[in-house]
């Protein structure tokens, strides 16, 4: 009997303690919510406005991934047209003459994620994406000539 009571005591002073929890921080989480989705849409907004900026402006991204990046930098990128811009990614963390916060935008939006080299064309405020991962790891591993790669990279970017 004694064991039931202070089962019933631990109840009712637990409940009204959780409750006052809750009523005290929900308008916090709310208000957080609130202010989330509006900075969501305003990062948004300026992302878009940024892209109709820079429209026509094209992009080679690669990685550091220790079997290709060697060949990119030696075979690929002296190919490329000179208004290509390159976004390296180091990691984490994304190099290139864009702010940080911008080539991870466009980096992180990439729809088709299939693999690192992408090649990435602004266009009337949306980004045009190909990998060029199959083409990239067919040169290199079967040994297939570097035209195929060349000719996918050329004909995105006209």
């Amino acid at each position: 009997m004694r064991e039931k009571i202070n089962d019933f005591l631990t109840i009712v002073i637990i409940i009204p303690i959780v409750m006052l929890f809750l009523l005290f921080f929900l308008p916090f989480i709310v208000i957080h919510k609130i202010n989330y989705y509006f900075e969501k849409k305003k990062t948004n907004k300026l992302y878009i406005d940024y892209l109709l900026k820079i429209d026509g402006h094209k992009f080679f991204c690669y990685n550091n991934r220790k079997d290709v990046q060697e060949f990119i930098e030696k075979q690929i990128i002296p190919t490329l047209p000179k208004d290509v811009k390159l976004i390296f990614l180091d990691g984490r963390t994304p190099k290139s003459e864009y702010t940080e916060s911008f080539a991870s935008t466009i980096l992180y939006r990439i729809q088709n994620q299939v693999g690192f080299p992408y090649l990435l064309r602004i266009q009337e405020g949306s980004v045009l994406e190909k990998s060029i991962n199959n083409e990239l790891y067919n040169s290199l591993n079967q040994g297939h000539n570097n035209e195929p790669l060349y000719d996918a990279i050329n004909k995105f970017y006209q």
